[in-house]
């Protein structure tokens, strides 16, 4: 099954995966960011300068934005040399049927790709090596950072509030009724774990909607968007106001308006006044858990930020 991305879909329908009390168990968060699907979803988004389309081109031609992609681009190593090793040793048979029945063998290159020639698995070295050091390379330490802190604030929220409550709050097309995960798609279909748990990622380039590698080894893999630090983002910035848009990004993960303050670096009636705003634009929402009140983005909120 190929790396598949959630979609807009009517409610109730999607993909439904069966947890037993073994996956609940073995369902972790990834120790570190991933480079090989940061820099897969970020090609596959298509939001990326065609200048580098020369150094990148074997790998556009099989990561296309509209299309599934490809599962031999599974790889859980956070080193990314290691990673390119992984993906560089899949069987020619599984990457041959992959592209027959996904991209179908279009150009010349895609042929000999497909034929497993060792010229064109250097072709993707290469182009993989390429988007990496342009791509994602430049802001790798910062990538760093925003996922240690998205992997601590997460871990904090499974503690308080269950591993269930975590779960069904990492994306609005998301949601966990016990013992059941669902994910939006527009097809219905329900797979069991039976036992392997699931990997679950935060991404921070390219990802707008969460996706899914269900028969990824040793355990699937759940993908869910974080809002990447971002140098730029002018745009936004002059249409919400600076701190606002530094609330709105902060609010990619679920925090109290405590955590929020502290995220930002405001004071509290200020993380306040700027959260009700938002919510009053539609693009959070918040609930109260307890003596806590809580803030996310909605939908809209997502859309905006992507």
């Amino acid at each position: 099954m190929p790396i598949v991305l959630s979609e807009s879909a009517p409610q109730g329908r999607g993909l439904t995966i069966l947890f037993e009390l073994e996956d609940l168990a073995r369902t972790r968060f990834a120790a570190a960011p991933l480079p090989m699907y940061e820099l897969i979803f970020t090609v596959h988004s298509g939001n990326w300068d065609r200048l580098l389309l020369p150094q990148i081109r074997p790998l556009a031609e099989l990561v296309r934005p509209g299309r599934f992609i490809p599962d031999f681009f599974n790889s859980a190593r956070p080193d990314f040399d290691e990673a390119v090793r992984q993906v560089l040793g899949v069987p020619s048979t599984r990457v041959r049927d992959q592209i027959a029945n996904m991209l179908g063998t279009t150009s010349p290159w895609l042929r000999s790709f497909a034929a497993g020639t060792p010229t064109s698995r250097q072709d993707l070295r290469s182009a993989l090596n390429a988007g990496f050091r342009d791509l994602i390379g430049p802001n790798w330490p910062e990538t760093r950072q925003a996922f240690d802190a998205e992997v601590r604030l997460r871990s904090s929220q499974a503690v308080a509030r269950g591993l269930g409550d975590l779960l069904g709050n990492l994306h609005p097309s998301i949601s966990w009724t016990s013992p059941a995960l669902h994910v939006e798609l527009s097809w219905d279909t329900e797979i069991s774990l039976r036992g392997t748990g699931m990997l679950i990622v935060p991404v921070l380039h390219g990802l707008t909607r969460p996706a899914v590698s269900m028969f990824a080894e040793p355990q699937p893999l759940l993908f869910y968007p974080v809002a990447a630090p971002q140098p730029g983002g002018a745009s936004l910035e002059l249409a919400l106001g600076r701190t606002r848009t530094l609330v709105l990004r902060a609010l990619t993960s679920e925090r109290t308006t405590t955590e929020l303050a502290k995220h930002v670096g405001i004071s509290l009636p200020t993380a306040s006044q700027h959260a009700t705003a938002l919510r009053t634009a539609g693009f959070v929402s918040t609930h109260r858990n307890g003596r806590s009140v809580r803030h996310r983005l909605t939908r809209r909120g997502w859309e905006l930020l992507n």
